[in-house]
């Protein structure tokens, strides 16, 4: 999957012309500390850029936001909703 994604990053996304997708996630306060935790215990180095710990992959995010047309988070009741759409034009737009 990684090299899919920085195949597709390297290619400005060409191969996925077209593309739209839109999604709502529903995010528990369980999987944010966890998260958190996780960063708190694994900070990364100053050297490494972008770049995350050895064992995540190294994608750059901002290489993917020219192509977020909206993106919403919302807290209620213990929980943070992202809503998202992301679209990658096609030659022709």
């Amino acid at each position: 999957m990684k090299e899919l994604i920085e195949n597709a990053l390297a290619g400005g996304m060409k191969d996925l012309a077209g593309l739209e997708l839109s999604g709502t996630i529903p995010i528990k306060q369980e999987l944010i500390n966890d998260a958190l935790q996780l960063a708190l215990e694994n900070p990364p180095s100053a050297s490494s850029g972008a770049e995350s710990n050895a064992s995540g992959p190294k994608i750059d995010g901002k290489a993917f936001l020219p192509f977020v047309k909206k993106a919403r988070v919302d807290a209620h009741d213990g929980k943070l909703t992202l809503t998202f759409e992301i679209q990658v034009p096609s030659p022709d737009r």
